[in-house]
């Protein structure tokens, strides 16, 4: 997964790659202010809820269900419209760059007839659509002042772009239809807690802040692991199953919402029907119970590999977004970007096409999980290619029907480290500043209001893994990241950073054990940290792949200072990213997955195994969890439900 160009499309299978109530506010017209030291960073933790409980199943073949086709078409087949002029605005340039030919306009992929068997949900009698944020602020009373929302400072000599040079040029292009309304749709995102309206995991690790993929409480003193159902799959050329991330979307849908969608009719008037979402390497996103795991709707095709994790929208929107990672199918490259699909009747309302004429790499890639700002209606994502995009949605919804007219800001990007332009890693958010690293090892904070590079801070190597935000009690905004062993060579240490996420100050970093790479897909840290709460607040955590003696290191470190708390070897190496679970109690616990297919749960403050489950393949992707349910799948073509006991 350090990304070159052979290596991203060429993986085979044995090693291949891988809430709390939305906030309620009106949105903001000026930019909220410095607070001082001394100010009380106020927090809001995510809420639990009720525990449900399944039997066990015994696994039944799975039947090849019909299928939402929407066809990838040729690359080539694509038409591309470059109209300077009518199609995309330059906003302002850091330094002067020679002239980039036009923006193609976003393009709709053609799709097939939906095959959809099921009875579908009888709509109401369709209404005039109306804009998503509107209908936001009828439901909200008063601006959500959970969090205080800190601008950055000035950033420190070794991440002040000015000084650095570690981002050579950047460029700002906007669709002129973004310049009207910009100084009304300033963005300014809650906390974790505030993420998401939706009972359940809606994005890779649940939220803005990267820092959960759990939802609700486990029991109290769990005791074992067991497979409650499992779902068979398939591949396609020579991917198979679930890679990396792949983490699931599971959500509980409110019952009015869910009585609008194409759910299967028994499904569909389940009470609590909790749904999991799951995007695979055989091209296809399903649809399941996460009580049974039997099929909801009809599984989406889109002709093409998805290594990355999907997201719903987490406002209760019926939207679904999700890249797509590989463009190569049976030697022939198709469309690649990241789609928008209505979960109301599964149509593709939109086509972000990662071949972009303003970007500096033909390298299409999308491996992000998309992140949605509900005050102001804007998609967030970055692709391989170099491109930072915020995508004014303009969402309109009724009962029975929904759609998006999207307007797109692009931050293009050249670097002078050595390695690829673009980004693997999903984009994490804190107040009105994205944070991404570059297959390079570049980590960039940019203002997505001004669309300009804040700072920029070098980690040496390629950095796949996500960045992981907390606020901390003292007003520290911490930012965690880990590198692999790649362009540094094939042996090497892998390094366990904080920063400073307001001025990129490095706070402490920590070399793992010795790293080796027996093939071309490195080692490292290629799962994305996970930070303790609760009883595991002074805890940080490390999946490092690749050890050179034990394989595999999970280290638990002192946030303050970077210290080893405990550390255990897993036996074998793993790209899936830790999980922090907790009971009602507060007590907190630890998932992690192998590529020998076990999945562990440890007492996340002494590293004890508490209980482990031996599954059907490598682990390459990132559990969900719903409550006392674990969502998983592996390279071995089966997706697991899991339950805690």
């Amino acid at each position: 997964m350090s990304m070159n160009d052979k290596r991203s499309q060429a993986r085979r299978p044995a090693n291949a790659k891988r809430g709390g109530a939305i906030r309620a506010r009106q949105r903001r017209k000026k930019r909220l202010v410095n607070i001082t030291a001394a100010s009380v960073c106020l927090l809001t933790a995510l809420g639990g809820g009720t525990l449900w409980a399944i039997s066990a199943l015994t696994p039944k073949p799975a039947r090849p269900a019909p299928e939402v086709e929407v066809a990838a078409p040729p690359l080539d087949a694509l038409e591309i419209e470059r109209t300077d002029a009518m199609g995309t605005v330059p906003r302002h340039a850091a330094t002067e760059a020679p002239a980039i030919a036009g923006t193609p306009a976003a393009t709709q992929a053609p799709a097939a007839t939906p095959l959809i068997t099921q009875a579908p949900a009888t709509p109401e009698p369709t209404a005039t659509l109306e804009p998503v944020p509107d209908l936001i602020q009828k439901q909200s009373s008063a601006l959500n002042g959970s969090v205080y929302h800190q601008m950055a400072a000035a950033a420190v000599d070794y991440a002040d772009p000015a000084s650095n040079q570690l981002v050579s040029a950047t460029e700002v292009y906007a669709d002129a239809a973004v310049e009207a309304s910009a100084a009304e749709d300033e963005i300014h995102m809650g906390s974790s807690a505030e993420y998401a309206a939706l009972e359940g995991v809606t994005t890779f690790r649940g939220s803005n802040y990267r820092d959960g993929g759990a939802y609700g409480e486990i029991p109290e003193n769990p005791q074992r692991l067991f497979i409650a159902w499992q779902r068979r799959i398939s591949g396609l050329d020579s991917w198979t199953g679930v890679g990396w991330t792949g983490q699931a979307s599971v959500v509980r849908w409110p019952a009015d919402l869910r009585r609008q969608m194409n759910i299967n009719r028994a499904k569909r008037d389940k009470d609590g029907l909790v749904e999991v979402i799951y995007a695979t390497l055989d091209g296809h996103i399903y649809f399941l119970d996460l009580s049974d795991g039997q099929e909801t709707r009809s599984a989406i095709n889109i002709g093409a590999p998805i290594k990355g994790s999907l997201a719903v929208d987490p406002r209760g929107v019926p939207l679904l977004y999700c890249g797509q990672g590989i463009y190569e199918v049976g030697d022939k490259r198709v469309a690649c970007g990241t789609r928008i699909w209505s979960l109301i009747d599964q149509k593709q309302l939109f086509f972000l096409n990662g071949s972009d004429a303003r970007a500096h790499r033909n390298w299409f890639a999308f491996d992000c999980s998309p992140l949605i700002d509900g005050a102001t209606d804007t998609m967030i994502t970055a692709g391989e290619n170099g491109v930072l995009y915020k995508v004014k949605l303009n969402t309109r919804q009724s009962a029975g029907e929904v759609s998006v007219d999207p307007a797109i800001t692009r931050y293009v990007y050249q670097q002078t480290a050595g390695g690829k332009l673009g980004t693997e890693n999903s984009v994490a958010v804190y107040n009105g500043y994205a944070y991404f690293a570059t297959n390079a090892g570049i980590i960039q904070c940019v203002d997505l209001n001004s669309m300009a590079l804040v700072w920029s801070f070098d980690m040496k190597d390629d950095t796949d893994a996500s960045l992981v935000i907390e606020p901390e009690s003292d007003c520290l905004v911490a930012l965690y990241a880990v590198n692999e062993v790649d362009k540094r060579g094939s042996r090497g240490r892998s390094q366990m950073t904080k920063l400073n996420a307001l001025t990129g100050e490095l706070l402490w970093q920590v070399d793992s054990d010795p790293i080796y790479q027996n093939d071309e897909n490195g080692g490292g840290g290629f799962a994305t940290p996970a930070v303790g709460r609760q009883s595991l607040s002074d805890l940080v955590y490390f999946h490092i792949c690749r050890t050179e003696d034990t394989r595999g290191m999970l280290y638990a470190l002192n946030k303050r200072t970077g210290e080893t708390a405990w550390s255990k070897s897993l036996g074998s190496y793993g790209w899936s990213s830790p999980t922090c679970l907790y009971a009602p109690s507060g007590k907190g616990y630890v998932l992690v997955g192998s590529s020998n297919g076990v999945l562990r749960l440890l007492d996340g403050l002494t590293g004890e195994e508490i209980a482990n489950v031996e599954l059907n393949g490598n682990i390459e992707g990132t559990p969900a969890v719903f409550e006392d349910m674990i969502v998983v799948g592996t390279r071995g073509s089966v997706i697991y439900g899991i339950k805690v006991v």
